[in-house]
């Protein structure tokens, strides 16, 4: 199973469920579908709303173990399970999600709502731009995938939270992938922090 296939059960299950919740691709897959190089570990989708989590990880109940997962949230061996589909969690810094998490074959996907962001930087006028912020949806772009239209979280706002994130090889795909496709000068502009702009001024000119 490959993310290609991982990406297609789920978009194949939520086009047939008739549903209208908001999700966006971020991560890896959302950057290798923007023609940047890296190998993904996993799906990552985001939902917009917490209510939005139930009804989409009903989309992969066929996924679901059937016992419940006797190890803790943060074990990757935890998968979701009929008994409990997805979780709350919040951490000593006051971040909170809810999360389902399956595999399909061997690939691993995982469903996101982040409720409590617990300060991390997310703004358009200097902070930065984060992947998993309230910014991600009004800008998201939309590419072909299994002639559909998938949402993505761009490169440029992906750029700067993999910089934050000390993800140097990722840095690198994403900005040979901007430099050979184009990029958007206004939002790379927006996206990057005042800490990170500098060494991308030539390219936000």
């Amino acid at each position: 199973m490959t993310w290609q296939q991982a990406l297609k059960t789920f978009t194949e299950l939520y086009a047939e469920s008739g549903l209208t919740n908001e999700w966006i691709i971020v991560g890896s897959v959302g950057s290798v579908l923007q023609h940047a190089v890296m190998t993904p570990g996993d799906l990552d989708i985001y939902v917009r709303n917490r209510e939005d989590v139930a009804p989409i990880a009903a989309l992969f109940k066929k996924y679901n173990l059937k016992a419940k997962a006797d190890v803790a949230y943060s074990d990757p061996a935890w998968l979701s399970s009929d008994e409990e589909p997805f979780f709350t969690q919040s951490f000593s810094s006051g971040f909170t999600w809810t999360k389902g998490k399956w595999k399909i074959g061997e690939f691993q996907v995982e469903l996101v709502h982040i409720s409590n962001s617990a300060g991390i930087p997310d703004s358009d006028q200097g902070d930065g731009i984060w992947e998993g912020g309230k910014y991600i949806w009004e800008l998201a772009k939309f590419v072909d995938f299994e002639g559909g239209a998938i949402p993505v979280v761009p490169l440029e706002i992906q750029l700067e939270s993999n910089i934050r994130r000390k993800r140097q090889d990722r840095v690198d795909a994403i900005v040979q992938a901007l430099l050979v496709h184009g990029w958007d000068k206004k939002l790379l502009e927006k996206a990057l922090s005042h800490t990170n702009k500098t060494q991308f001024q030539p390219m936000i000119q």
